[in-house]
């Protein structure tokens, strides 16, 4: 629930000033024209507010100290926009779920949020203060096989691609996939006696999946393979065996999640990269759902691009 607050009459507002004459008063102290106090007598803006922003100990929004450092919130809106860069837009959920992730991997506990997710006012505050970057919109909801068999879509895909690989060497630029094995034979039909209802066949089957992660650069060199099991606890014995350099893992589900996706990019595929010089690519389909801050950072600063089809 959206909390409002008013103030007691008779009480100092919390923004008495127009943006401009802000502006204009730190202009003038900045350039040592005149000083705090001045410039608080000749603006109508409190000095203690004049001298905040000059040393840098307000936030530019007001209402109070926020939560986060204007840093942080800067990393979630850069991942806001990366991802409706890849046509996975976030939703306020989204949000709060991306919010509360980045808490629990920094070992922060904010009192206020509920379990470190943010309400629902958190992130109006948010978006008010990020309101020149970000803005709130109604999707309209495309299916993938429209999207790819959209001819306009594919060459505006194609014509930005060229574009990213210019002058980009083959072995650094790489394309991954992941695929997901199951044991379930499934249903098929068979020969029984006449009036026989549920016929059943003896077989070994689990249902259990596991997903293999592939990723190969156009020079055609491997990378290791990935392999995630679906289990609680990963068996000793699962890992003996297999192919040279390939890292295990194991989900719930047998899925891919973000976290198993960021610990596929940072011990596989991060240390081949790095050592990679200039631009590197990396293209895939529709994972762009499960990267997260912690790997788009790491692409920004190794100089890494995704791209996704």
């Amino acid at each position: 629930m959206v909390r409002h607050y008013v103030r007691k009459r008779g009480s100092r507002p919390y923004k008495n000033y127009s943006e401009k004459n802000l502006e204009k008063a730190l202009n003038e102290v900045r350039a040592k024209k005149i000083s705090v106090r001045a410039a608080a007598e000749k603006y109508g803006i409190h000095r203690n507010t004049l001298s905040g922003k000059i040393h840098g100990k307000h936030p530019n929004a007001s209402g109070g100290q926020t939560t986060f450092s204007s840093d942080e919130e800067g990393l979630f809106a850069k991942y806001i926009i990366a991802m409706s860069t890849y046509g996975f837009p976030l939703t306020a959920f989204d949000l709060q779920m991306t919010v509360k992730n980045y808490l629990d991997k920094c070992g922060r506990h904010v009192k206020k949020f509920k379990n470190n997710v943010p309400g629902k006012d958190w992130v109006e505050s948010f978006l008010k203060r990020h309101k020149q970057d970000l803005s709130t919109r109604l999707a309209r909801n495309i299916s993938h096989a429209r999207a790819r068999s959209n001819e306009g879509t594919i060459n505006n895909f194609f014509d930005n691609f060229s574009k990213e690989v210019e002058g980009v060497p083959h072995s650094n630029i790489w394309n991954f996939d992941e695929s997901n094995l199951v044991d379930d034979p499934g249903s098929n039909k068979v020969i029984v006696k006449k009036g026989t209802k549920y016929p059943e066949k003896i077989r070994n089957a689990t249902k259990a999946c596991t997903t293999i992660m592939l990723c190969g650069n156009a020079e055609g060199i491997l990378a290791p393979i990935y392999i995630n099991y679906k289990a609680e606890n990963p068996w000793q014995t699962w890992t003996e065996g297999g192919p040279d350099g390939a890292h295990y893992n194991r989900t719930r589900s047998g899925w891919f999640d973000a976290v198993c996706f960021e610990d596929w990019f940072t011990k596989l595929m991060l240390p081949i990269l790095k050592q990679q010089p200039g631009k590197k690519i990396i293209m895939g389909d529709n994972l762009s759902a499960q990267l997260n801050m912690e790997v788009l950072n790491l692409c920004e600063k190794y100089n890494i691009l995704f791209i996704l089809m």
